[in-house]
């Protein structure tokens, strides 16, 4: 099976917070994208419809986060 989109994973660093993740991807997206992650309503797990289908991920500290497109 293949999809339309690449998925990225962006695997903070021992320090980094989420938020900082966040601001990385924002500024480093290859398409300009925008992204927004909301640690309850956005974590997700390995192989659920939320993880497969988000076009990036945060790992922090071994648990998954989605994040949406917002601009």
């Amino acid at each position: 099976m293949t999809r339309g989109m690449d998925m990225n994973v962006h695997l903070c660093k021992n320090d980094e917070t989420i938020e900082e993740a966040l601001e990385y991807i924002n500024t480093h997206d290859a398409d300009n994208r925008k992204f927004a992650v909301d640690t309850e309503a956005d974590r997700c797990f390995i192989g659920d419809e939320r993880f497969i289908s988000a076009p990036v991920l945060i790992n922090h500290k071994n648990k998954y986060y989605a994040c949406r497109i917002v601009g």
